[in-house]
């Protein structure tokens, strides 16, 4: 007897080669094969960046769970660089419902559909800004272009995948390098520069604070002490009187 024991929040397709069926067996159970059954194999893409025919496994795990990919982009300016990501995703399927359950094996490589879908939008909306504006939008404007906006102009929760149920959930933006060296150099230079210049707007207003407050408080002892010289005068008048 052939059996498979299918780990917890994971499933498996079993083909049928005689009626010409399926099967899927939902974790944790231990799947055992009829004589003219074989279990599914299912081929998908693994490494960074994603290279098809990495992992083969029998089981699909459900999610909650995390991908990482390495993209190479290209701004409208001509600047390229190795954008790092993570995605979240799930499987959002009814149990119960068959045909729902046999569309997670409808595409042998959901990872490799899911990081080439989503590397084409990442790519498409970044060649369509120069390097300065994308700098300081990254994380917005990648959100963005996998997950939507709506008509608020605020980023949806989620991307769906209808055609085999995959949901995800969030983009993890790990890093952001230029490809060409001087590139990178002259961007740490500009961080620097950028950190040096507000660490310095921020002593100046400090000291600028500061001194306003202490020339406040110098005022009002100035004040006070004129108050009490004329309050003092009056009196000694009063008492010359």
């Amino acid at each position: 007897m052939v059996s498979y024991p299918c780990p917890f929040n994971s499933c498996v397709q079993i083909f049928n080669y005689r009626k010409k069926t399926n099967r899927i067996v939902f974790g944790p159970e231990l799947c055992t094969l009829d004589p003219e059954e074989v279990f599914t194999v299912n081929v998908l893409s693994g490494g960074k960046p994603k290279m098809p025919g990495r992992i083969k496994s029998l089981m699909i795990y459900l999610g909650p769970d995390f991908t990482s990919d390495l993209i190479e982009v290209e701004t409208s300016d001509h600047c390229k660089m190795n954008i790092r990501v993570s995605y979240n995703w799930h499987f959002d399927v009814d149990r119960n419902n068959f045909d729902e359950c046999e569309k997670i094996f409808s595409i042998r490589d959901f990872i490799g559909d899911m990081c080439t879908t989503t590397a084409s939008k990442i790519r498409s909306a970044v060649a369509a800004v120069n390097f300065e504006n994308f700098h300081k939008s990254s994380a917005r404007l990648i959100r963005s272009s996998i997950f939507g906006t709506n008509s608020q102009g605020k980023i949806n929760s989620q991307y769906r995948f209808y055609h085999n149920n995959l949901v995800m959930t969030n983009v993890d933006i790990q890093s952001v390098e230029p490809i060409d060296a001087s590139t990178r150099e002259c961007l740490k230079k500009t961080v620097c520069l950028a950190i040096e210049m507000t660490a310095s707007q921020q002593e100046e207003e400090a000291i600028r604070q500061s001194n306003k407050i202490r020339q406040e408080a110098e005022g009002q002892l100035e004040r006070l002490n004129i108050e009490y010289k004329a309050k003092a005068e009056k009196e000694s008048i009063a008492l010359l009187t």
